[in-house]
């Protein structure tokens, strides 16, 4: 028989901790890639706003991937799909170093558009269901808060690179450090417990036994797309997504520049910026205990909160009220977690049965949004000379993402129950008799 969770190790905590370790060189495009803005754009003498088409054009690209997801998973292990999403990392890193016009950069930007899709959520969240038959949300919030514990430093790294050595020298190193994790990556990773004759953790005896059978998606508990397109709660969970997608990234890439703009310095950026891990690791791990015990929505309104307080705090701070900047660190780090609950949230709304599809889709729409604030942002930036309107209008937004977040993941009506033994949120038939 194979392992089970009764032993004292699981080949499954490998295989998370190795992404864990990973993701921060993932997060090198993402929270600290803010801080390139500016030398970028001052050194190819090119407005931000036409800067921001770039990273537009990065979205596009991501969006057509996420939305092909499911069918790139047909043909190729998940194995290969993530090793693929961070070599085309430190592609992107090369691409960017030497590049000398707009033109370089949109191409460096494409190739940066590969590495979401292949190498994190939708991946994320295929492997962790595959390997883990309970505490999904809680493994997740981990894997998360130990890459995000890493990303403090590596942001304060990326500051300190660009500081001494210059934009283009730090795009080499990234590149150096994203191919050491890729090599990790395609060594220790797997698709599923039965690669390695394994069960899921979590799971003993028959439950095991009939868990290892029904790896076949065709037989997972969860909705059909079809299906589920008559139901609300599908398109409030997908108009989530773009609203997450639309104000939380291009806010986060802002932030340094915003900082800048109002009299602060690199190295106060950095600080703030390297805060916004800081607060992902503080809240993370809480809130995926919480969200295995009450459910997903607890998370995401706490979120969204956290996102309002870092947007009043932007809207009022000055050189002489640098108190606020921890302030926005952390709470934009409560923030940034409405992306990393992403997978929690599609898995609790439609189940595990088309996962691929309903995940890959909702970060395809979450994508559109990210598409649309980024030069939103900018070009308002370019017009009146500041984020502060823009700011304000994406907080007014975070309240409607509140109420469709509620709505999409409401117990009245759900899409799916969990029928496999073993597995948490399972309700036996007894269970089902009473309740009726």
């Amino acid at each position: 028989m194979g392992q089970t969770s009764n032993k004292k190790f699981h080949y499954a905590f490998l295989v998370v901790l190795v992404y864990a370790i990973a993701l921060p060189a993932v997060f090198l495009f993402s929270n600290a890639f803010g801080l390139y803005m500016v030398p970028i754009t001052e050194e190819l003498g090119i407005s931000r706003g036409a800067y921001s088409l770039t990273q537009s054009f990065n979205e596009i690209v991501s969006a057509v991937l996420y939305f092909l997801y499911a069918r790139i998973e047909k043909k190729f292990k998940i194995r290969y799909i993530i090793t693929a999403g961070a070599l085309s990392g430190a592609i992107a890193a090369l691409l960017y170093a030497i590049s000398g016009n707009l033109p370089m950069i949109f191409l460096a930007s494409a190739a940066s558009g590969f590495i979401w899709p292949l190498f994190s959520q939708v991946s994320v969240g295929n492997i962790v269901n595959n390997w883990f038959a309970r505490k999904g949300a809680t493994i997740i919030s981990a894997m998360f808060t130990f890459s995000n514990l890493c990303a403090f430093f590596t942001s304060k790294l990326v500051a300190s690179w660009i500081e001494n050595d210059g934009w283009r020298s730090s795009m080499l190193y990234t590149m150096w450090l994203i191919l050491a994790v890729t090599i990790l990556v395609f060594l220790v990773i797997r698709d599923r417990p039965s690669d390695k004759k394994l069960q899921p953790w979590g799971i003993k005896g028959k439950a095991g036994e009939e868990a290892r059978e029904q790896e076949d998606a065709s037989v997972l508990p969860g909705a059909e797309f079809k299906s589920a397109l008559r139901s609300p709660k599908l398109y409030c969970a997908y108009f989530w997504t773009f609203i997450t997608g639309l104000i939380v990234y291009p806010v986060v890439y802002a932030v340094p520049a915003h900082l800048s703009t109002v009299g602060f310095d690199t190295v106060f950026s950095g600080d703030v910026v390297g805060l916004f891990s800081i607060g992902s690791v503080v809240f993370l791990l809480p809130l995926g205990w919480a969200m295995d015990r009450w459910g997903v929505r607890i998370g995401t309104t706490l979120c969204v909160g956290g996102y309002l307080l870092a947007i009043a705090s932007l809207l009022v701070i000055t050189p002489s009220m640098s108190f606020l900047g921890p302030v926005i660190g952390l709470a934009m780090g409560l923030g940034i977690i409405l992306f990393t609950v992403l997978p929690v949230f599609m898995r609790e709304v439609f189940g595990f049965k088309e996962y691929s599809k309903f995940m890959s889709y909702s970060v395809v729409f979450r994508t559109i949004g990210s598409t649309l604030g980024f030069p939103l942002l900018n070009f308002t930036y370019d017009i009146v000379g500041s984020y502060n309107t823009v700011f304000a209008i994406f907080g007014g937004f975070s309240a409607v993402l509140l109420v469709l977040g509620l709505v999409a993941t409401s117990r009245k009506n759900p899409l799916w129950v969990e029928t496999r033994p073993g597995f948490q949120g399972y309700v036996g038939e007894a269970q089902t008799a009473e309740q009726a």
